[in-house]
């Protein structure tokens, strides 16, 4: 179980955007609570010079855009300089590392790869929770936006993360429910229909049919049209029955207890077309790389392992180079003698140089420069490697399942994608 917390972080009073937003950033990394460091990652920038990342990309929002990062406003609204979210998780349900990866992941769905983020895991308290600083200025030359919406967006991102990891999620009592889970319900006409169906079977003659529904729903026979209205699951209005489609009216209903039979769909000339479209295409690839799906899998998900642990280490080389680059840029940019000379980001630019033992004359800034080249390259061979075995392994998944469809007489391709199948 997570709680989540959402709220802009203003200038502090006093400081200077850059010392807020160092000191902001120093205090979610503190060593003591992230087990030396360990428990620390980011997104787009480096943990160590975050802030000045940061502070950079809000300075090119000014100079490209002619707006204001921080807006003194006179009717009482805010003006943030990052956004700062808390996800708590439940004493004792949670790893310090499987808590840092749902932060990361909750991170990376909600800001969906538009702003630098910062997250750390606290492991000082009962509780661990993650703190994830990010950027108010996205890649997009766009503010991020807190609107009432916001924290329930969040809430029910973080609830969903927990049910994919198998931990427990926060239950609002049931006049809440509805205003802010995406929780995915069954519809009442859906619910109707498959009592509908059901009863149909059961029943021995129209009144059967009849008495069975009563059993949960007030039954209006009485007038033109017959309406349900199920008593147990919140429904407050009829639904007239022959609204759920064709086999519903009440003389498809009697036709059908004569029958003794359901609404099935049958299937159309078009999915058979498509039944052996998809049979083609598999003889195709077994008779390229044959039947033995298992082994094929196996191969596969070793290669996308192996490549993964490649591509998160080459990640780590690349954001830490582009950090370095960025540095370099930013002395380039707001030095002493540029046109838009900016002391403080100036300094601390250098400061980050100097923390690292690099000397920021031309000959190491070429140095980074090509070698930051040479990591992107290889960087994007990597990531062609990755998404071609995954490609690969989603083909031979997809194949084994109609082989196995085929062999149980099943239908290959179930439904249109969107589609639905009534009655069933």
């Amino acid at each position: 179980m997570a709680t989540t917390y959402i709220h802009g972080i203003e200038v502090w009073s006093k400081r200077t955007s850059m010392e807020t937003a160092y000191h902001t950033i120093a205090y979610i990394e503190n060593p003591a609570k992230t087990r030396n460091g360990e428990l620390v990652s980011a997104f787009r920038c480096d943990p160590n010079s975050a802030y000045l990342e940061m502070m950079l990309e809000q300075k090119s929002y000014e100079q490209e855009t002619g707006r204001k990062v921080i807006v003194k406003y006179t009717d009482g609204r805010k003006s943030y300089l990052l956004m700062h979210m808390r996800q708590s998780f439940l004493p004792g349900e949670v790893t310090p590392e499987q808590a840092h990866e749902i932060g990361r992941e909750l991170a990376d769905r909600f800001l969906k790869g538009k702003y630098q983020y910062v997250i750390a895991t606290h492991i000082d308290k009962a509780h661990i929770h993650n703190h994830i600083i990010f950027n108010i200025i996205g890649d997009e030359q766009r503010k991020f936006r807190q609107t009432k919406y916001i924290p329930r967006q969040l809430r029910a991102l973080s609830d969903r993360l927990c049910e994919e990891h198998g931990l427990s999620v926060v239950v609002p009592v049931e006049g809440q429910k509805r205003r802010y889970t995406n929780e995915k319900t069954t519809s009442f006409r859906t619910v109707l229909k498959n009592d509908i169906d059901r009863c149909i079977l059961e029943a021995q003659d129209y009144e059967d049919f009849l008495r069975r529904m009563r059993k949960e729903y007030t039954v209006d026979d009485t007038g033109k049209y017959l309406k349900f209205r199920n008593r147990l699951n919140g429904q407050q209005r009829m639904i007239r029955s022959y609204t759920l489609g064709k086999g519903y009216n009440r003389q498809d209903i009697k036709m059908r207890i004569e029958a003794e039979e359901a609404i099935i769909n049958p299937i159309t000339f078009s999915q058979k077309l498509r039944d052996i479209e998809a049979m083609i295409h598999a003889a195709g690839y077994i008779r390229e790389n044959g039947s033995d799906f298992d082994r094929q899998e196996k191969q596969l998900k070793t290669t996308i392992k192996e490549t993964k642990v490649l591509l998160d280490e080459m990640d780590r080389r690349l954001t830490y180079a582009e950090s370095i680059s960025r540095c370099f840029n930013a002395l380039d940019r707001f030095g002493p003698d540029s046109q838009g000379g900016d002391t403080e980001l100036y300094r601390s630019a250098q400061a980050i140089l100097k923390a690292n033992g690099i000397n920021p004359d031309s000959s190491e800034r070429n140095r980074f420069r090509s070698e930051l080249s040479l990591i992107r390259s290889e960087a994007d061979q990597l990531k062609d490697r990755y998404r071609s075995a995954q490609a690969q392994l989603n083909r031979v998944e997809e194949v084994k399942e109609i082989s196995k469809r085929v062999q149980n007489d099943d239908r290959i391709i179930g439904e249109r994608k969107g589609g639905k199948q009534h009655g069933r």
